[in-house]
């Protein structure tokens, strides 16, 4: 079975992406998610609703979102495991395309 999604949807998921990853990132969000739980968890609350409100994800998409944000991210801000904003750019992004590749 191939699955396919609309050049659309993936450009309205990837602005959500960078949206929600970066424009909706307080500074306060950016300094302190690497030293906060709690902070990482308001980033990636925000991040997800985002998808939410514009890409309306399903509560599976959702859950995936936020769940792998909220690991990735200490990955880079406390663990310092991922060096390169590239790669943290990356494995988001690629959730991403699983999430519709899937239909989660």
């Amino acid at each position: 079975m191939f699955v396919t999604f609309s050049v659309t949807t993936l450009l309205v998921w990837l602005a959500c992406h960078f949206i929600g990853d970066f424009a909706f990132q307080s500074t306060w969000m950016s300094m302190e998610k690497g030293k906060s739980w709690e902070v990482n968890f308001y980033h990636c609350a925000t991040y997800t609703a985002t998808f939410i409100l514009f890409a309306h994800t399903s509560v599976l998409a959702t859950l995936v979102l936020f769940g792998t944000h909220f690991v990735v991210d200490p990955l880079k801000a406390r663990y310092k495991i991922i060096d390169p904003i590239w790669l943290d750019q990356a494995l988001h992004i690629i959730t991403i395309l699983l999430i519709l590749f899937f239909r989660f």
